[in-house]
């Protein structure tokens, strides 16, 4: 039997890096990391109940959250005047090795 060697190429592209610099910014940050650890333990919450846990005033934690919202690694869902916050699923590299250090 012939043994086959396989390789993947991965295509890196200038949109590419600009995504996994965004990215590595938005984690490079104290607060966002707390906030992502409670939101990987809770699975969702409001911003209140971020605020409570991570300590930090509604205004910063929705800024926080705003640039984790563009960074692609939460996402949300608006019911009325409530917003709730989620790990977005799945994560790419290396994203998801940081989240599962958490």
């Amino acid at each position: 039997m012939c043994a086959h060697t396989y390789i993947v190429y991965t295509v890196i592209t200038m949109s590419n890096v600009i995504n996994l610099e965004k990215q590595l910014k938005a984690v490079g940050s104290q607060r966002r990391l707390r906030i992502l650890s409670f939101l990987k333990k809770n699975r969702f919450a409001t911003v209140e109940e971020i605020c409570k846990a991570v300590g930090v005033r509604s205004q910063s934690a929705s800024q926080h959250l705003r640039i984790l919202r563009s960074a692609d690694i939460v996402t949300y869902s608006k019911r009325g005047l409530f917003v709730t916050y989620r790990l977005k699923i799945p994560q790419k590299q290396p994203i998801k090795q940081v989240i599962s250090l958490l």
